[in-house]
């Protein structure tokens, strides 16, 4: 039955960062409760600790090519190659291995290549900075449901918009060309596998899944306007 939908939540945590974990707890209890989220701490990957992020998953080093497209900042432009720091390499490892789960949940395996068509049950996954908007619980449910029937590989729930809307798809929920930010967004298993067939990550996370959709191969849906946003201001 309808009260039985609990959507299963996976929160990015440093364990160094349990203040964050305390906070993000306290703004999702309410959804909990409710039974609207099932809520589950995902330990984030830690940049300080030698050998977590493995070079074959996600690149040191990235080109500002297909950002640039975007970003309209003056003085950015194509051509530049740059330097993942520690902290961007451990981010994308964190939602790679949050993508792997998504997928080993579903039967599919962790293998991109593994059985299984990839649909099955949608996973929302959450950086701990993550503040719900006032209307989540009303809105969230129908979302999802008209995302999942539109064929969305992804729906996201907060973003920074790059591109105008590609289409309007139903009331509240538009098709995507270039999104940033990983705050919070809905992974289908499906989505899963073919972020992962996409490895090595060469870009910021956020910069990686917006070419995905940008070039056709992610098919991301998003809520307008947003359900979550990020509890400090992004640095643009």
């Amino acid at each position: 039955g309808r009260k039985q939908w609990a959507l299963r939540t996976l929160v990015i945590n440093l364990d160094r960062r349990k203040d964050r974990w305390r906070g993000v707890q306290s703004r999702l209890k309410a959804p909990q409760v409710s039974g609207l989220l099932a809520v589950e701490r995902f330990v984030a990957t830690d940049g300080q600790c030698e050998g977590a992020v493995p070079d074959d998953v996600v690149s040191r080093r990235w080109t500002t090519d297909h950002n640039a497209k975007y970003d309209g900042r003056q003085g950015y432009r194509a051509g530049v190659e740059l330097e993942m720091s520690p902290g961007e390499r451990a981010c994308a490892m964190s939602h790679v291995r949050a993508w792997r789960e998504v997928l080993s949940v579903a039967g599919g395996g962790s293998d991109p290549g593994g059985g299984g068509d990839g649909v099955g049950e949608p996973v929302l996954v959450l950086e701990d900075d993550a503040v719900l908007a006032a209307d989540f619980a009303k809105r969230l449910r129908p979302a999802v449901e008209a995302a999942a029937a539109a064929g969305a590989d992804a729906l996201y729930l907060g973003y920074i918009q790059g591109a105008p809307w590609r289409r309007c798809v139903s009331k509240g929920l538009q098709e995507a060309e270039y999104l940033w930010t990983t705050v919070g967004y809905i992974l289908w298993p499906r989505g899963a596998r073919r972020l992962l067939g996409a490895l090595p990550v060469d870009a910021p996370v956020d910069n990686f899944m917006a070419w995905l959709c940008a070039s056709g191969r992610l098919r991301s849906l998003a809520v307008e306007p947003e359900l979550v946003d990020q509890e400090g201001e992004w640095d643009f």
